[in-house]
């Protein structure tokens, strides 16, 4: 009505001017007319306005006036580019409506998606900013479900949205398992429906970086662009939440772990003080009865230097505790230059009677440069890997020691005949207490690592030909050992 009322009042105000005055272009006043309506309802009501300003110029502008004909050639070229001109201007203003509409719908989304992220990341409970984002998404035309799935210790559970069946739950795991997507893909800033489902109305899964997001959108596909672009926007600002919602659940995880260790130190640290004194005066208590003066019998001084053995070995267990709670204290080490060699023949002294059936052999220069490390602590490390050594090698296996200076420092290694160790185990091997053993503290390898380690080493487990291999590295010292 408007393009016919329009060009109606603009053809009477141009025939009224051409009976008063000759006026050439007065034509033109009708793009206005097409321009105004082309950039207010679009290309229809444009179209139609300059069909009738075509047609009205035509029958009461034109000469002859009253009819449709024309006379001339300028009048009919005259007709002819008014209508096209004025079909031009209202695609042109059609066009330029529609890209209007379209930026101020994008910066409408913009700016809701804006305003929810704020609100979302600003949140200090995730659960709640997830739960915004799933009311948001359900807003949305087309959209049915929206849930976000946290799959914690292998175990899928719905952190916000739609409540899901336990069929449903397994899918989105084994979707968070496999890091494959069902159903559904993210392209160009907006979802695309897969048809991989047997059931389109099936909900897709969408593996997030700490979960897994559960959509269910309308399957004719008639949902508008905008609407799963938005969708889209959620899922990806969803995906930052639950990642930040596992970077907290693994920051807490590790406080309680370091929280563990600390009070495991301390106990290991109070038990070994408060033990040295008993068990001290309980091998003084045994090896007094077992003197000659006791005069007990034979099968009785047996059981007591039997009892004797056990007490050495708690001896030398709570020893290992004190040691590892001290190293793990931070207490400063004693080093001073020492010459390698005088550090193995101290440990193969102590350990000389339970050696006396294996094969024992050292292969180390005799002019290794000294290294610089605390004796007591090193010596540790050596008695601890022969007894390791002792422990699996067979009667009459072999247990080869080496060292070897190499690119500034000292590399030494105690290997032993006997069966190898699991190459899963060859990392583990180390922590504390941790053995292969049936009975043992699993304290002599970590005390090890830590002395090595605190003496700026390294320290590492491998299979050899023959059995395993501990090589460790120690620093070479700045000046001579003394002689």
């Amino acid at each position: 009505m408007l393009a016919v009322a329009g060009s109606a009042v603009i053809t009477a105000a141009i025939a009224g001017i051409q009976a008063r005055t000759s006026v050439a272009g007065l034509s033109a006043l009708y793009l206005l007319l097409v321009l105004w309506l082309g950039a207010r309802w679009g290309r229809l009501p444009a179209v139609a306005a300059g069909v009738c300003a075509f047609l009205l110029y035509d029958f009461f502008v034109v000469p002859p006036v009253g009819t449709f004909a024309v006379q001339g050639t300028s009048g009919l070229v005259e007709l002819i580019v008014l209508l096209a001109v004025a079909l031009v201007t209202g695609q042109l203003a059609a066009s330029l409506r529609r890209t209007q509409a379209a930026s101020e719908a994008l910066a409408a989304e913009s700016r809701a998606l804006y305003d929810l992220a704020t609100a979302a990341l600003s949140s200090p409970e995730v659960t709640g900013a997830l739960s915004l984002l799933c009311r948001r998404a359900m807003l949305i035309d087309g959209v049915s479900l929206f849930s976000l799935v946290g799959t914690d210790s292998g175990q899928a559970v719905v952190l916000a949205g739609t409540d899901m069946s336990s069929d449903q739950l397994k899918q989105a795991a084994w979707s968070a398992e496999h890091r494959r997507a069902v159903g559904i893909s993210i392209s160009d800033g907006a979802i695309k429906l897969v048809k991989t489902r047997p059931d389109p109305r099936e909900p897709a899964y969408l593996p997030l970086a700490g979960g897994v997001a559960v959509v269910r959108v309308d399957p004719d596909g008639h949902s508008a662009p905008e609407d799963m672009r938005m969708t889209a926007a959620l899922i990806g600002l969803a995906g930052l939440l639950l990642d930040r919602r596992r970077a907290a659940l693994e920051s807490d995880r590790a406080s309680g772990f370091e929280a563990s260790d600390r009070l495991k130190a301390a106990i290991l640290s109070s038990l070994s003080h408060e033990l040295k004194s008993p068990i001290a005066s309980l091998r003084a208590g045994l090896t007094a009865l077992v003197a000659p003066r006791a005069g007990l019998e034979p099968e009785q001084k047996e059981l007591l230097q039997d009892l004797d053995r056990q007490a050495n070995r708690l001896d030398h267990m709570v020893g290992d505790m004190l040691a590892l709670s001290r190293l793990e204290a931070g207490v400063a080490l004693d080093k001073e230059p020492h010459r390698f060699a005088d550090l193995v023949g101290s440990a193969l002294r102590q350990l000389r009677s339970d050696l006396k059936d294996r094969e024992v052999s050292v292969s180390a220069d005799d002019d290794l440069p000294p290294v610089e490390v605390d004796e007591v602590q090193v010596a540790r490390v050596l008695v601890n890997l022969l007894e390791n050594a002792l422990e699996w090698a067979p009667a009459g296996g072999r247990i080869a020691l080496g060292a070897a200076a190499r690119d500034g420092h000292l590399e030494a290694w105690v290997e032993n005949d006997g069966p190898a160790i699991a190459p899963a185990d060859l990392d583990r091997i180390f922590d504390t207490f941790w053995t292969r053993r049936a009975r043992g503290s699993g304290l002599g390898l970590a005390i090890c690592k830590r002395v090595v380690e605190a003496h700026g080493g390294t320290i590492r487990a491998e299979n050899m030909r023959r059995g395993p291999r501990f090589t460790f590295t120690l620093p070479l010292a700045r000046v001579p050992a003394a002689q």
